[in-house]
């Protein structure tokens, strides 16, 4: 990562006009636990996916290649139609790897050892790998409510996690390494998009070439793997999450973007905190999943830390 492109006066397109993420509206902060909701959701359907053996690969590279299609329908309907420049390509190919491939391909290698709430557990520790970041490359100033919240944050996961790994039958130092990979990658991938994303595209656009970059990537793992696409005759309930899941991928992608220009990427990984609720909740729903009243306890203080972050932290307009 080059550090000169976090040069302060472009930093979160602030040269290009962006909102100052001191005064967020209220219905911007609402965007925020809609993100959550949609990451939590994710990670659960790629678990029941993975669940339901249709192979990690086969499930990347079906899940990318619809997401790429569905990007194009609405860059037709839009007319939205552009010729990619050497510097667009090379933008689509690094925030691909780090928001994309990388990430869903440790949640769904992650998946054969861990439970769906334990995975996006450790996705929420996004905003303590921002933070690391950006306090130590100085691009973003981290305020002392932002600071408690974080470590508020901190602690919820470490009583959820040790509740989860204490109880788990299915755990390995296999799973949660892949699993911290989760966290890493989308923390450098909110500052790298935050600070390279090329201003003369629109959101369209970038979300398109992003899920084109991600198919042409994974296209070679995929044959070389030796999988065959799921079977359509034989149509269950890993087929009915897939689906689902490029369906909430595609405006999660949407609504990541647009948050992340408008707000920065510290905010926008503090609807990490949110996806833990959510996958928690989605997990309950979908896998029959149930916690203890330490989860719960740790739900608290994830409440005290999203007030503190939207509602001290900022100057909600």
């Amino acid at each position: 990562m080059n550090s000169a492109s976090f040069d302060q006066t472009a930093y979160l397109g602030r040269s290009s006009g962006a909102a100052d993420p001191a005064r967020i509206p209220v219905w911007k902060c609402l965007m925020l636990f809609i993100l959550g909701a949609s990451w939590g959701l994710q990670f659960t359907l790629l678990k029941v996916a993975t669940d339901a053996q249709l192979g990690e690969c086969a499930i990347l590279m079906v899940s990318m290649f619809l997401l790429a299609a569905c990007c194009l329908c609405v860059l037709a309907w839009q007319r939205a139609w552009f010729r990619p420049t050497p510097r667009h390509l090379r933008f689509f190919f690094l925030s691909s790897l780090f928001g994309l491939v990388f990430p869903l391909g440790a949640i769904t290698l992650a998946a054969n050892y861990l439970s769906a709430g334990l995975i996006v557990l450790f996705e929420s520790m996004t905003p303590v790998f921002t933070v690391a970041i950006v306090s130590a490359l100085r691009t973003e100033p981290v305020s002392p409510e932002r600071r408690v919240a974080l470590v508020l944050g901190i602690v919820s996961v470490l009583i959820v996690g040790g509740q989860q790994i204490s109880s788990s039958e299915i755990c390995s130092l296999t799973g949660l390494l892949l699993a911290l990979i989760v966290p890493l990658v989308y923390a450098i991938d909110g500052i790298y998009v935050a600070s390279c994303r090329p201003s003369d595209l629109r959101i369209t656009q970038v979300v398109t070439g992003e899920a084109m970059a991600g198919t042409l990537i994974l296209l070679p793992f995929f044959v070389w793997s030796g999988e065959r696409l799921p079977p359509l005759e034989n149509w269950g309930q890993g087929h009915w999450a897939l689906t689902v899941f490029v369906l909430i991928s595609l405006f999660e992608m949407f609504l990541y973007f647009g948050l992340l220009k408008i707000a920065g990427p510290l905010y926008v990984s503090m609807a990490s905190f949110l996806s833990l609720l959510a996958g928690l909740g989605w997990g309950m729903v979908l896998l029959g999943e149930t916690y203890s009243p330490y989860v719960w306890l740790a739900v608290g203080l994830v409440f005290i830390s999203l007030y503190l972050v939207t509602v001290k932290g900022l100057s909600i307009a």
